[in-house]
């Protein structure tokens, strides 16, 4: 089988690759080893600047969402302010999002297999020959890597990653419409949050010394019964693939909010940049250009956002909404 793109994992960051070659004529073949839909460990929430960019890529995308147009903030296990962002927060599915990206792409006449992706060789001439576990084989001229936090793709190209940050979470019962989100210093560089949704809601959290053990121990605390608890790992150190014919996106380059963890953005607007760059014949690194220099800026922010010093700021001005609601507007979703 021959291509001129093959695209490991279908999850936002790849299906909108996807979509995007499809769309301009480029000829892709887009791999997941899971069936659709399928459940996914994520709140699930699409910020201003994500669902912005969804629009413009895919104006006609039709999709079920809940719309969160309040959030409160929680310190130590107190409230502190509750809050109307400027624009809201859409709360997805995962399970039924991700999947109606993927019938987008195949509606329009995609190729999809159902396949694991197991080894890339590189080939005279800049093609690819990618071997799923299958034992099918693939030639291309690019690879994009859209396999997660745990890519194997990343895996062979640039060996083992040790970015990962762990979270847990799992569903609840639904309270209301409101987004809350706690910091405390038991939670390490990370935070709990309670996601709301049609239906139900999503209580997890994250942390350095993120663990089953420690979430259930909270759960209890919390007074909420333990239910199924799922573990995801989240990426926040970006890499880079020496290659101009293998991409990395996703959470397969490390794209992720170094301050709040949130990664569909990132996987909708890297997906985007991969396909542009195939499209127009340059690099990823030229078209990614943005993101790269914004998670430098994310970094050095994260760094003072979770010292003690930029806990300690929260904790001061957490009180103060109308300065919480300026930063929420204006730095944490921009």
């Amino acid at each position: 089988m021959d291509t001129g793109v093959v695209i490991i994992g279908a999850g936002p960051a790849g299906s909108t690759c996807a979509n995007l070659l499809k769309k301009n004529g480029v000829d892709c073949v887009l791999v997941d080893f899971q069936q659709f839909p399928r459940e996914k460990v994520c709140g699930g929430g699409l910020t201003p600047r994500a669902w912005h960019l969804l629009e413009e890529m895919m104006p006609d995308l039709d999709y079920d969402y809940l719309p969160v147009t309040r959030q409160r903030l929680f310190v130590e296990g107190k409230m502190r302010c509750e809050i109307e962002p400027a624009e809201e927060q859409r709360n997805v599915s995962r399970k039924d999002f991700d999947n109606r990206l993927l019938q987008r792409y195949l509606q329009s006449g995609g190729t999809f297999l159902q396949d694991s992706f197991s080894r890339f060789d590189e080939q005279e001439e800049g093609r690819i020959l990618v071997t799923m576990r299958s034992g099918r084989q693939i030639g291309c001229r690019y690879l994009v890597a859209a396999d997660g936090a745990n890519s194997r793709v990343r895996k062979q190209l640039l060996g083992a990653y040790h970015g990962n940050f762990l979270f847990l979470e799992q569903k609840v019962e639904k309270r209301d419409d409101v987004l809350d989100g706690e910091f405390s210093a038991r939670y390490d560089h990370g935070y709990y949050y309670r996601f709301p949704h049609k239906g139900y809601d999503v209580v997890g959290y994250g942390a350095k010394d993120a663990s089953r053990e420690g979430f259930r121990g909270l759960l209890a605390e919390l007074g909420i019964a333990e239910t199924k608890i799922c573990g995801a790992y989240i990426p926040v150190e970006v890499v880079r693939s020496d290659r101009d014919n293998i991409m990395l996106i996703g959470d397969a380059g490390g794209f992720a909010n170094r301050v709040t963890y949130e990664g569909l953005y990132y996987a909708l607007a890297t997906g985007r940049n991969a396909a542009h760059a195939i499209i127009k014949g340059r690099s990823f690194s030229e078209t990614n250009r943005g993101l790269f220099r914004r998670k430098r800026r994310e970094k050095w922010m994260a760094g003072l956002f979770y010292s003690r010093v930029g806990q300690w700021l929260v904790k001061a001005f957490s009180r103060n909404r109308h300065l919480v609601k300026w930063i929420y507007d204006n730095v944490v979703v921009t």
